[in-house]
């Protein structure tokens, strides 16, 4: 695990605009999460797409220290499969007062998935 990396190539595209970021990741095929998801037909699981935007959503916005805790999922909808090569753009939507955190992830008008992590108190 430890020479195969655990994150995509990330492009600071736009932002932290207040609460709005736009990233352009390049999902390499030497990622770690391919590895026997699946063999023959590698793809990006869902549960690493919620991570990948909690952590980048706190490296942007450290004074928020909940988006750490933001365990609860909202709205998530998983439409196509992200694979070994694709580039795909990341918004992340900060809501302060709601403790939430939205996440798109797209490619022009390829919907990949979406949805928002939350803080329950």
């Amino acid at each position: 695990m430890a020479d195969k990396p655990l994150m995509p190539r990330i492009e600071l595209q736009d932002g932290p605009a207040s609460d709005v970021c736009r990233l352009r990741l390049r999902i390499e095929d030497d990622l770690f999460w391919f590895d026997g998801h699946f063999p023959d037909t590698p793809i990006l699981p869902g549960v690493v797409q919620m991570n990948w935007a909690r952590q980048l959503g706190f490296a942007l916005w450290p004074e928020c220290e909940w988006i750490r805790r933001a365990s609860n999922l909202e709205v998530v909808k998983f439409q196509q499969v992200v694979r070994p090569g694709d580039s795909v753009e990341l918004v992340l939507t900060l809501e302060r007062d709601r403790q939430r955190l939205g996440f798109a992830y797209s490619a022009g008008e390829k919907h990949y998935s979406s949805g928002r992590l939350v803080v329950v108190a």
